[in-house]
């Protein structure tokens, strides 16, 4: 097209009036036109200038056909935008691109190019299903993890009378931990059947492709892993393996309070003062620190229970810190369950404490799949960052009507990072590790 005039209304808004420059030619038989039967001026919304709204008017002429012989007898010029349309093809790409690239929301998108909202999703759904559509690349560490979406959604079946779920409140994620760490897709559910029906979908290619899939202390995905994958190695995340630990240790704390002093702790209980040392890591404790746990747990046999459950945690945490990323060093399996030994040789020992026995057979029943997390380093780290940026959309989104809404938003924000660094490829700085020349204290 060609501009022919720029006008600016009283409101601000700016009018371009453009002309199309191509030769006009019938689209029955494709001859010269023989007169001009009427004038057009269709106007569609367009991108902003200045921060200003702009409105394009095409002037188009409908034409009359000067063959007699075609079923064709008047046409409209042709124009580099659809029929009838109001709202510019690279507007609606721009409202797109605001919120697949940048994490707008389409109401935001909507309000700042002055189009209706679900004309920006539309444009944004269309532009999302190009990006989730493409083949799955080869992953060879998986990391899956479960994420809330809300209430769930029921409606009743006339005829039985019973409930029937709608929208489940939970989605299973898939994520790549190998790779650009982006979530690959998302599942209705967080039933072993969920899962294992996803993983179904996926090419037999990729599925052989992995090696190790991590979890969290969730027996659902391990049954659904070894059913579709049973070639690959499970790993545990360690997070959860330690934070069990420090729920025991405040399992224990809370008893022994409870029968030391016939009510719960409060501020000015000795135990209640070291609540916070008991979950820390002990090469993090200070001299003072330490000596102040010693002092308050050894002092009757309430306490003690207490700092053999702590011993404990400790003793499992060594075993733990042989991974590569702790040590710099590929750690070996004889040392590993060496030291897995030790911390189920002290609970034996300390069997006394309740608590601290059913975490060495939660331990034991988990065993396999934490060793696996030792030797390969393997950790869901980034499926609970994609975790957080579900959530945060979720609250930008003031909830989801439908779960496919949901999944296309969420997928689209945890792959925002990985697309832009396909984009623009960079060169990673690695830090360099530093050698620790401070003194621990060993456990027990």
């Amino acid at each position: 097209m060609r501009v022919v005039e720029a006008d600016r209304e009283p409101g601000g808004s700016v009018t371009v009036w453009a002309v199309p420059s191509g030769p006009p030619e019938c689209p029955g038989c494709g001859g010269a036109a023989a007169g001009v039967h009427q004038h057009v001026a269709p106007a569609s919304r367009d991108v902003r200038c200045g921060g200003q709204e702009v409105r394009l008017c095409v002037l188009k002429r409908r034409l009359e056909c000067g063959n007699p012989e075609c079923p064709v007898k008047t046409f409209t010029e042709r124009a580099p935008l659809p029929p009838r349309c109001r709202v510019t093809p690279r507007l609606k790409d721009q409202a797109a691109s605001e919120v697949t690239d940048r994490g707008v929301t389409p109401a935001e998108a909507a309000r700042h190019a002055g189009i209706a909202w679900h004309t920006a999703h539309d444009a944004f759904a269309a532009a999302a299903g190009e990006i989730l559509d493409a083949p799955l690349a080869p992953v060879r560490h998986l990391g899956i993890d479960e994420h809330r979406r809300g209430k769930p959604r029921w409606h009743r079946d006339e005829e039985t009378g019973h409930y029937v779920l709608d929208a489940d409140r939970w989605h299973t994620c898939f994520c790549d931990l190998s790779g650009n760490r982006k979530m690959l897709g998302q599942a209705q559910g967080r039933t072993a059947d969920d899962a294992a029906y996803w993983l179904a979908l996926a090419p037999p290619a990729w599925r052989d492709a992995i090696e190790v899939v991590c979890i969290d202390m969730c027996t659902i995905y391990l049954s659904a892993v070894r059913r579709m994958l049973p070639h690959a190695q499970v790993a545990v995340d360690l997070f959860h393996v330690v934070q069990l630990a420090n729920k025991t240790i405040g399992d224990v704390r809370r008893r022994v309070t409870r029968e030391k002093y016939r009510r719960r702790g409060r501020s000015g209980d000795p135990e209640y003062g070291v609540k916070n040392l008991l979950t820390r890591n002990l090469e993090d404790l200070s001299a003072g620190q330490f000596a102040k746990i010693i002092d308050v747990l050894d002092t009757d046999r309430y306490g003690q229970q207490a700092a053999v459950t702590w011993i404990g945690k400790e003793k499992l945490r060594d075993m733990l810190n042989l991974r590569a990323r702790v040590t710099g060093s590929i750690p070996c399996e004889r040392d590993v369950r060496a030291r897995l030994f030790a911390f189920y040789d002290w609970c034996a020992q300390n069997d006394h404490v309740p608590e601290l026995v059913s975490l060495a057979e939660t331990v034991s029943r988990w065993e396999g799949q934490i060793v696996c997390a030792v030797l390969t380093g393997v950790t869901n780290a980034a499926s609970e960052s994609l975790n957080r940026l579900a959530k945060l959309e979720a609250r930008h989104a003031y909830a989801f009507r439908n779960p496919r809404n949901q999944q296309r938003r969420v997928q689209i924000t945890c792959t925002r990072i990985a697309r832009r660094s396909q984009a623009r490829p960079h060169t990673v700085t690695r830090t360099p590790t530093r050698t620790v020349t401070r003194r621990y204290h060993g456990p027990g």
